[in-house]
């Protein structure tokens, strides 16, 4: 009897053997990941085509949807509706990402269970929650456990292609900030390796002590987005290790709020844009540009709002020429920042302009919306908080009741008026819809933080727990989890 043609397919992209794997620093991986595969083989049968048949797809995308559709697995219609009811058709990056969120926070088949609380999840995460028990069906009916067996080989031989360069690339890291080797306190750094999706996407999470890297197949290797949050990796807990150093500097944040290219995350986080301005500069000194284009690179770096990568990238060079490991000298190059002199040095910077919006009415009408938010914010840093409320519900009422932007401001505006049932309530509405992870965090915190001061200290702690998962993304707000969680806000214990 002539053998499937399907079968053949499979053995002949999977049969590669498994090339032997070169090691990797301690607590960080390189490796695929079941649950990833799992959850992207349940979406391909369920109509996600993203990039399908495209030049950089991997050909044993083509050759696990063949095995899926001869399985005729009968859950597919439902999984067919339930992706179809989620998809995030104007974001391709966003659609997957959603999935890749609730992959990392999932243990392994066949029970997928949730590694965190259920209402801990991340927003994108949570919204796509429910495709958990429809996948435990697919796995069963597929048989995803031995098409998993099959691609792995797959798998190990595209991770055998990058193995060494991301080695070297770990190594020329550690080597550069003289970074003591083991010194991760109890963290990881997952790089997972996900086949099944639309091709160059690269994908970034911190989830507590877990930081993770996900990349689909790609015609040129993400060394650069892999050093990156490597560098996140090794230096994010320095930022709150001299937390208060770091704060006596922090009014550099109001100018730097002045940059309208500079994400939100950024100007509301201090302690994120020194790590991110310090990891720009590292990047800069390892990678050596050329000494003619260096000077417009820092300008350009300094007008999109990283203020401080100019002294950065000087400091780094006397670093260079001493024998102290990074985790030694940075409190050294912090204390080194003088808010007064990079005030007279920043008096001149023209920040770069955000990109002109697309034509046409709807384009208008945003532009409009996101000049009001930026209004919003800029009024609750100067602490005015009556103009900041109105240009607020004017965005509530003249675009969109439910811009999360717009009810964060106004629960922070009510928050420092002092009136907490109104902020409480425009926090638990933020929750209900947003989408970034910082308003969900802080939404959290602050949410804990009136219980505090209410007497609910349970239900404080609740949202403390709840924040935990996010906050290490953002030094600021990992602080403030930790103190709630130590002690009652407010109290003078």
């Amino acid at each position: 009897m002539a053998r499937p043609v399907v079968a053949v397919m499979l053995l002949a992209l999977l049969s590669a053997s498994r090339p032997a794997r070169a090691q990797q620093p301690s607590n960080v991986y390189l490796e695929p990941n079941e649950q990833l595969f799992d959850i992207l083989a349940a979406l391909n049968a369920a109509g996600y085509d993203a990039g399908f048949g495209t030049p950089n797809d991997d050909p044993v995308r083509a050759a696990v949807r063949s095995h899926l559709q001869s399985k005729n697995a009968p859950v597919v219609v439902q999984l067919k509706k339930f992706y179809a009811e989620h998809r995030v058709a104007s974001d391709a990056s966003a659609d997957l990402g959603q999935f890749i969120s609730l992959a990392l926070l999932v243990g392994s088949p066949p029970d997928f269970k949730l590694t965190v609380e259920e209402t801990d999840l991340p927003p994108d995460a949570k919204s796509v929650e429910g495709l958990l028990p429809l996948l435990r069906t697919f796995y069963k009916q597929a048989d995803l456990g031995t098409l998993w067996t099959r691609a792995h080989l797959r798998y190990d031989s595209e991770i055998g292609l990058l193995t060494g360069p991301v080695r070297k690339v770990l190594a020329d890291t550690e080597g550069y900030l003289r970074f003591p080797s083991g010194n991760y306190l109890g963290r990881t750094y997952a790089i997972y390796l996900c086949l099944l999706g639309l091709s160059g996407q690269v994908q970034a999470r911190i989830y507590g002590s877990s930081y993770y890297l996900v990349t689909t197949a790609w015609k040129e290797p993400p060394l650069y987005e892999i050093r990156h949050q490597y560098l996140h990796f090794l230096l994010d807990p320095m930022a709150l290790k001299f937390a208060a150093e770091i704060q006596q500097r922090a009014a550099l944040g109001l100018v730097a709020h002045q940059a309208p290219m500079l994400g939100t995350d950024f100007k509301d986080d201090f302690s994120l844009l020194l790590t991110e301005c310090l990891i720009r500069s590292i990047e800069l000194r390892m990678d050596k540009p050329p000494k003619e284009t260096l000077p417009k690179t820092l300008a350009e770096l300094v007008s999109e709002g990283y203020i401080l990568v100019p002294y950065y990238y000087s400091a780094l060079q006397d670093f260079e020429k001493q024998d102290a490991s990074m985790t030694v000298y940075y409190k050294e190059m912090v204390e080194g920042i003088d808010p007064k002199k990079e005030d007279q040095r920043l008096a001149a910077v023209k920040f770069a302009p955000k990109p002109e919006p697309a034509k046409g009415e709807a384009a208008q009408a945003l532009s409009e919306e996101e000049r009001l938010l930026e209004q919003g914010d800029n009024f609750i840093y100067q602490a005015k908080y009556d103009d900041a409320k109105a240009t607020y519900q004017s965005v509530l009422e003249k675009f969109d009741p439910r811009s999360e932007r717009a009810l964060y401001g106004m629960a922070i505006v009510y928050s420092n008026l002092r009136k907490p049932d109104p902020a409480e309530e425009y926090f638990k509405k933020t929750l209900a819809l947003a989408r970034d992870l910082r308003l969900v965090t802080w939404s959290h915190i602050y949410l804990g933080r009136i219980y505090d001061l209410n007497g609910e200290r349970k239900k404080a702690l609740v949202e403390y727990h709840a924040a935990a998962l996010t906050a290490p993304a953002y030094p600021d707000a990992l602080r403030a989890v930790q103190n709630g969680l130590a002690r009652a806000y407010g109290s003078k214990e």
